[in-house]
């Protein structure tokens, strides 16, 4: 195993007293973390406005779209009473946008575009009908305001009688409710990009069994808007196809289209060259830099934005190399934008995790080129910050500060690696135990805890967690595997869970847990392994097929892959023909990978977290698997929420969990020696 980047926090100056690993004092607590578990999103601007959309956990969970002008205060701007989230493919995103000091939005409990002022609220209006009752549900999202200012483009989901259809639509933003289909082909759509001079619609489309990381399409067509009317010409693929993921349309200034593309085996982005008014542009250049890296992430939500075009047409975006983001800058060559490759320059800025780019015109005799930034640093989790390219001014926060301040010594900072197995190599992300005031017994090494990311296309990220911290501040070593099938080391090892989901990602954590041991860095008769999600899967499955691990925890946590393709939402409901095999032909491949199935097999404690309303992982399967646990005699503890989904959003849900979960390792790590630990450790 190869030690990359050995980066420890310092340490404070006072001596720290020796306490049982898990048993640290920290200065998180589990509501400290419940509170700080603001998720932000949907960054973008409007002239020289910033806004984003942010989770507010201690309201129920409810999503609020905030504000940021220069000199004055940030503010919320959506309506008080209003959660703005779409629910489209269950994950939703992008629920939100901004055109002309009007802020578009999605309505949580109706799912219907509305609009309003920024700054009036008054003249809320809603834009799209009500579903009849006992009709079909209709949900938003995405959308996009024509350049006359006339029409929204949107996606939308029509799910009736079990089946889901998805199309693009106009919608009339004068509050008559009148919607207008554009796009009506192909399974999914999303990502409807309008270009400056408002004459050509953009958008992704894919169609099942692939997932748009898989297999998608970039499609141009001619947009007709006059006369209270709108549609468009025939469409034109300009990029993507089988066996090409493409993503991020988006339309530059000077008429050309920016795109990102993974036909060189890294999601890269290339530029479709301006046409010539009346057609489409058909030249295309790129990639614009021949790097192994990526430009783009697996399209889990709508709205993906990590590139940005600059006042003077150069391209500030998001690039993952090795676990970690980049901002570079992106600068065309002396044979100008449609030469083959474009000159890149890192930038400078606080984060290592990156989910979020937007840039407004520079101020009008300033020159200053507003660039804000969406992500993580070592210490920090998810912020808003104002970046400057050139290096003029330092990082400006924009979004809250963080609601613990931290002594550097009570932080753990990522620290890469790289695990040689019999598969090849498997990088990942270790969290040492860290803390000014406590340190372990002395010759004794830390337990283990195993983070298994979801999707399972999913990465770990290298930024600050709360949650991470939340364990290692009390003295438990975490380690987050990029297990086969992960995300950020390009479309081949991307593709190398295909028909090993359930072995190929469970070999991988077991064969970093061992090697973490013999480094080591762990206590291997002390571990533990935990997932949310498809990592659920992978870390219950851990108790079957390796016998590394004490006990797994699984927050909304897969456990029936047979329940999980005939009973799953549309977006994933052929996702496992690649990760498993198709159904019903491989049927025995998915009894064989579904926990549910082998509860008799299970070698450790397990603890499951689910949400009661959970439409991606209902709540029966992991009430038939606690079942099937108890039936066999196998130690399980399950606590369902009542009101929470797939992915849990409340504060007093977040609590509990991590209480719970705490109190799990606890037990489990519990050895000879700390029978006098504390009730609580703080």
């Amino acid at each position: 195993m190869s030690d990359e980047e050995a980066t420890d926090p310092s340490r404070a100056s006072v001596l720290p007293s020796e306490s049982a690993f898990g048993w640290w004092p920290s200065p998180w607590s589990a509501s400290d973390v419940a509170a700080g578990k603001v998720s932000r999103s949907g960054l973008q601007s409007d002239g020289d406005a910033v806004y984003w959309s942010e989770s507010r956990p201690g309201e129920g969970g409810r999503q609020v779209v905030v504000r940021s002008v220069p000199g004055a205060p940030v503010a919320d701007v959506s309506p008080g009473a209003v959660s703005v989230r779409s629910r489209v493919h269950e994950y939703g995103g992008a629920a939100a946008t901004m055109a002309d000091g009007r802020l578009y939005f999605v309505d949580q409990g109706d799912q219907r575009w509305y609009r309003t002022t920024v700054g009036d609220g008054a003249d809320l209006l809603p834009l799209t009908p009500e579903p009849p009752y006992g009709g079909p549900t209709v949900r938003y999202a995405d959308g996009r305001v024509t350049r006359q200012g006339t029409w929204l483009v949107s996606v939308e989901e029509r799910l009736a009688d079990g089946a889901a259809e998805h199309r693009l639509v106009a919608v009339a933003v004068d509050g008559s409710q009148q919607v207008v289909s554009l796009v009506d082909g192909g399974d999914f759509v999303s990502s409807p990009r309008l270009s400056p001079d408002g004459q050509w619609l953009a958008w992704v489309t894919w169609d099942h069994p692939s997932m748009p990381w898989d297999s998608s399409e970039v499609r141009v067509a001619r947009l007709h808007e006059a006369d209270g009317t709108v549609g468009i010409g025939r469409p034109h693929r300009v990029a993507g196809g089988d066996g090409v993921a493409v993503g991020q349309p988006q339309w530059c200034r000077d008429g050309s289209l920016l795109f990102v593309d993974d036909r060189s085996g890294w999601w890269l982005p290339y530029r479709l060259a301006p046409g010539n008014g009346r057609n489409v542009g058909t030249e295309v250049a790129g990639p614009l830099v021949d790097v192994e890296g990526e430009f783009h992430a697996p399209d889990w939500v709508l709205g993906q934005a990590t590139m940005a075009e600059l006042s003077d047409g150069s391209i500030a975006c998001r690039m993952r190399r090795d676990g970690r983001d980049r901002l570079v800058h992106l600068q065309p060559g002396t044979d100008g934008p449609q030469a083959p490759h474009w000159l890149m320059t890192e930038i400078d800025q606080p984060c290592v995790t990156l989910s979020g780019v937007a840039a407004s015109p520079a101020a009008a005799g300033t020159g200053r080129q507003r660039v804000c930034i969406l992500g993580s640093t070592p210490t920090e989790a998810q912020g808003v910050f104002e970046i400057s390219p050139g290096g003029r001014f330092p990082p400006q926060r924009l979004s809250a500060p963080p609601v613990v301040g931290l002594a550097r010594a009570d932080v753990s900072v990522a620290r890469p690696f790289r695990v040689d197995t019999d598969h090849g190599p498997v990088p990942g992300l270790f969290f040492a135990p860290a803390s000014a005031t406590a340190e372990g017994p002395a010759r004794a090494r830390p337990p283990l805890v195993v983070f298994c990311h979801g999707g399972p296309t999913g990465a770990a990220e290298s930024g600050f967690d709360p949650v991470v911290q939340f364990f290692t501040s009390r003295g438990l070593a975490v380690a987050a595997v990029d297990y086969r099938g992960s995300s950020g080391y390009g479309r081949s090892y991307r593709k190398r869970l295909d028909g090993e989901w359930g072995v190929a990602d469970i070999d991988d954590c077991a064969d970093v847990a061992v090697a973490l041991d013999r480094e080591g860095w762990v206590d291997g008769s002390r571990m533990a392994i935990r997932g949310g999600s498809a990592g659920g899967l992978t870390a219950l499955g851990a108790l079957i097929r390796s016998r590394r691990f004490a006990g797994a925890v699984a927050w909304y946590g897969v456990t029936d892959l047979e329940a999980l393709a005939t009973d799953t939402h549309d977006f994933e409901s052929r996702y496992v023909d690649s990760l498993v095999g198709p159904w019903p032909e491989a049927a025995e491949q998915y009894r064989s990978r579904s926990p549910i199935h082998h509860a008799d097999q299970v070698s450790g404690e397990v603890l499951l977290l689910q949400g009661a309303d959970d439409p991606v992982v209902p709540a029966a399967q992991s009430e038939r698997f606690a079942a099937e646990l108890a039936a066999h005699r196998v130690p399980c503890r399950l606590i369902v929420f009542e009101g929470e989904s797939h992915g849990f959003r409340r504060a007093a849900t977040i609590e509990a969990c991590l209480e719970a979960e705490l109190s799990f390792y606890r037990s489990l790590f519990r050895t000879e020696g700390e029978d006098d630990a504390p009730a609580t450790g703080g």
